[in-house]
């Protein structure tokens, strides 16, 4: 059915051929050097070369999808066609396609990047996307669509487009099972104190109350999630931290059964478990790898998924690390701070290894929405919030992807600076389109 000539029969090439053909139209495709294109009697014919091909469509290489390594200079985005588009040139669809697909999934900037925030994380403020306001579009998807128009309006009905199996994708990070419960004395008594010295009178009710008599700790609000995504009949993607606790890593210890119970729980109503590897663990195979067996004893089946805690990760050592562990699917990839789509893409694709030039078998799905980018770094309340992703969820459900979005068992506490929060989880639950 398509034909596409090039001289370049590179892994990037093949990548992102395999990414919108196969993946994305659903379709076959079939390469060819110059010597064949005579004989082929594809319909559509795509001529990716510097090369005039009298009846074929031509996309202009700027010279990305040949190139090894990451040493180019970062692109500039041009207007063309009323469209924002990288590798601007005097193709038939008026930029290289190709290579400014590649540059947007393979994440190509971040092996640029020469400052790290205090997280040791890519940061949003170095993206190309967020530098031009382009974050919150999902580019990616916008060009696949645009190709797929353009092809359609010159070969009615010959392609047909693949539409995503998963419309809204709920993941929901386990960082702390409870506020109170299962801590032991040194912690508590630090909880207390602290209440205490800052006059926290409401919250030091609240710790007595669930530690000395029979109130529900908070952050267990698993009955709530449970229900709510039965009746919306989705399934959620559960993150769980299971490491030692440590500045940044909260969770109890994994040994205790009402922590164990809740997971099984999730595992019995039909809810994936993934791991949240701890803060701790960045860069650290082999910790990593206890926290997968810890989870793994628990849930009795391997652990396929994960999220970094606070998106922790560095490309390519922590990508390579999952795979090597069985990891599958990973979901880190978007911003804490910030909505929108940092692969500028709404749809899970595989990962491409720059360091050693390979496609690979780890699914990322990305997400475009968080529940602390909007309430602890942009401000915003419950309404302002759903009236934000209400524009993202429009763009993505016109580019046929998926609406990915994190939550935490904290913020769906309602309780103390996360009250009316579950009005958000549950308008992001609904497909509104």
């Amino acid at each position: 059915m398509i034909a596409i000539y090039t001289p370049y029969h590179s892994n990037r090439t093949k990548y992102v051929l395999d990414y919108i053909f196969e993946q994305q139209f659903g379709c076959g495709y079939v390469l060819l050097n110059l010597s064949e294109i005579k004989n082929t009697s594809a319909v559509i014919r795509i001529n990716y070369s510097h090369q005039k091909l009298e009846g074929w469509i031509q996309i202009l290489p700027n010279g990305l999808m040949e190139a090894r390594g990451t040493d180019q200079l970062l692109p500039d985005f041009e207007i063309v066609n009323n469209r924002p588009v990288l590798f601007a040139n005097e193709s038939d669809l008026g930029f290289d396609i190709l290579s400014a697909i590649f540059f947007c999934l393979s994440r190509y900037e971040e092996y640029q990047a020469t400052e790290l925030d205090q997280h040791q994380r890519f940061s949003y403020k170095q993206s190309v996307l967020h530098q031009n306001n382009y974050l919150q579009m999902p580019l990616v998807d916008v060009w696949i669509n645009y190709l797929y128009s353009y092809l359609d309006a010159l070969y009615p009905g010959v392609l047909t487009f693949k539409e995503g199996d998963i419309r809204i994708q709920p993941t929901i990070d386990i960082d702390a099972v409870f506020t109170y419960k299962g801590k032991g004395f040194k912690r508590q008594l630090g909880g207390f104190l602290r209440d205490l010295t800052k006059f926290k009178w409401s919250q030091l009710s609240k710790r007595v109350g669930v530690i000395f008599s029979s109130q529900q700790d908070p952050f267990d609000n698993f009955d709530y999630q449970l229900d709510v995504l039965k009746q919306a009949g989705i399934k959620a993607n559960y993150f769980i931290q299971v490491g030692n606790y440590g500045s940044y890593d909260k969770n109890i210890q994994a040994q205790n059964p009402a922590f164990q119970s809740i997971l099984k729980r999730l595992v019995a109503e039909g809810h994936e478990v993934g791991l949240h590897p701890s803060y701790a663990s960045f860069l650290n195979q082999e910790m990593i790898a206890n926290e997968k067996t810890i989870l793994e004893s628990i849930i009795e089946r391997p652990v396929l998924k994960s999220r970094q805690h606070y998106l922790r990760f560095s490309l390519p050592q922590t990508y390579s690390d999952l795979i090597k562990l069985g990891i599958q699917h990973e979901y880190s990839m978007g911003y804490s701070e910030v909505p929108g789509f940092r692969a500028s893409t709404s749809k899970p694709f595989y990962w491409y290894n720059l360091a050693i030039e390979e496609s690979t078998t780890l699914e990322l799905v990305p997400f475009s929405a968080m529940d602390v980018a909007y309430k602890e770094f942009m401000k915003f309340k419950p309404g302002e919030t759903i009236k934000s992703t209400d524009l993202i969820r429009h763009q993505i459900h016109e580019n046929k992807g998926s609406f990915c979005f994190v939550f935490h068992n904290e913020s769906l506490s309602d309780y103390d600076t996360w009250l009316g929060w579950r009005s958000v989880f549950e308008n992001w639950l609904k497909n509104e389109n």
